[in-house]
């Protein structure tokens, strides 16, 4: 490829991103200067899940803040005022309703009130708007006040996703307490571990299945808790920090599966496999299976320069490659669980593994989706299985449009999958991979 062509494609991203943006603005909804959609969710009801069509949350994963932080990093590559006025009046109408959420259940970053501060204060450093940089902090510091509901523990939705943003945190401000409170909490992940001779791992939900194992998984297993205490060891240089990461990877590297490349999914009960042996299934996804854990592998490697995380995290990226090369027009774009999330891993291994080609795999997902979707007039395949029109980060279109900003400028959007203290588009690159030791 050309640079030119090269190029010529960085701008199709951009405008495939704009073009979900302007959607947006039409689909809004407003009510003064707030501004919310409808579209369609995952509601447990009955005994079961099932798509119901309403309004968006407050949260970043499926709410208002999560799609403001799109418009907001589009306007800062495309600036429009009716881009800025509907990301500014997402975010209005998501701290509005902030103070809704239960107060054990705040702790989280995705589902949590942390998500939505993260957004008020990247609003209020581009929008110039010191009052959301106020509210951002008050939910920081109530937060600290209350007691998390003790069975929220994950990345996803628990106090562990609330730990790389504390430490973010941290490090911009230089404020002791936030460190200590991030501490606080990784302390509490420590003491709720189990150990066992497989390695260490965290009961993140009840099983589904009678007797089945701690999950694996980024968003709601022991690869995602393990991350986390690696972060933490970095930030401290306790030695019990970095023992828990690495029993953590001890025990999800004991359920490997190598003749697939990929670590099961427990929330299943498990299925004959092609030589007649019953296994459980192997996600493929952000949330459960290799490209949630390659990401959790990657930072690992990139923290302890340990090769054999490097092994690990390559041999989770052919997984995902082969998947996204796999029924391309049946898979759905989300970040959760779709292959816009997927892509990620290969946008975050070009910067920790250096001249491997990732992001042109990356890009190649992207203009797939371009000319499949886009061009063609078709919506968007969002995370929402039986469902239709979704607005949001996690699950839906403006997700889909964050792909196309982390594809257009990878060293500069910042990742919205996994929260690392540098708080740069990607992860630092260390000088000893960028000379590919």
């Amino acid at each position: 490829m050309t640079p030119a062509r090269n190029m010529r494609s960085r701008e199709d991203f951009l405008e495939a991103a704009w073009r979900i943006g302007a959607e947006l603005c039409r689909e809004a909804l407003w009510d003064g200067s707030r501004c919310n959609w409808l579209g369609d969710m995952m509601e447990f009801q009955f005994g079961a899940w099932s798509v119901v069509h309403r309004s968006s949350g407050p949260d970043l994963y499926s709410g208002t803040s999560g799609t403001s932080l799109f418009m907001l990093r589009l306007d800062q590559f495309a600036p429009d005022k009716k881009i800025r006025a509907t990301a500014a009046g997402a975010l209005q109408q998501a701290a509005s309703r902030a103070d809704t959420m239960p107060p054990a259940l705040r702790h989280g970053f995705y589902t949590g009130t942390l998500g939505i501060a993260h957004v008020l204060l990247e609003g209020a450093k581009h929008l110039e708007r010191p009052d959301w940089s106020a509210k951002a902090w008050a939910l920081i510091d109530e937060m600290r006040t209350i007691d998390p509901d003790p069975a929220s523990i994950d990345v996803l939705a628990g106090i562990a996703g609330s730990i790389p943003f504390l430490l973010r945190l941290h490090k911009q401000e230089r404020r002791q307490d936030l460190l200590d409170y991030a501490v606080r909490l990784g302390e509490s992940l420590l003491v709720r571990a189990n150990r066992s001779d497989k390695g260490w791992s965290w009961t993140t939900m009840p099983p589904m299945v009678q007797g089945a194992p701690d999950l694996t998984g980024f968003s709601h297993g022991t690869g995602g808790i393990g991350w986390i205490m690696l972060e933490l060891y970095h930030a401290t240089g306790r030695d019990d920090f970095g023992h828990a990461g690495a029993e953590a990877i001890r025990y999800e590297q004991s359920w490997f599966q190598a003749d697939i490349e990929n670590w099961p999914d427990f929330r299943g009960e498990p299925a004959p496999s092609h030589d007649g042996t019953l296994r459980h299934i192997c996600a493929t996804a952000w949330c459960h299976g290799a490209p949630g854990i390659g990401l959790a592998r990657l930072r690992a490697f990139q923290l302890l320069r340990d090769p054999e995380y490097r092994s690990q995290a390559e041999a989770a990226i052919r997984t995902a490659v082969r998947s996204m090369n796999a029924s391309p027009a049946q898979e759905n774009y989300s970040l959760c669980h779709g292959l816009g999330g997927n892509a990620e891993l290969l946008l975050y291994a070009d910067t920790v593994l250096p001249s491997n080609g990732y992001d042109e795999i990356a890009a190649t997902v992207g203009r797939r989706g371009i000319e499949l979707y886009d061009r063609a007039g078709i919506p968007w395949p969002c995370g929402i299985a039986g469902g239709g029109f979704n607005p949001s980060l996690m699950l839906g279109v403006a997700g889909v449009g964050h792909f196309f900003l982390r594809l257009h400028a990878p060293a500069t959007v910042d990742s919205v999958l996994i929260l690392t203290p540098e708080g740069i588009g990607q992860p630092h690159r260390d000088p000893a991979t960028a000379a590919g030791q």
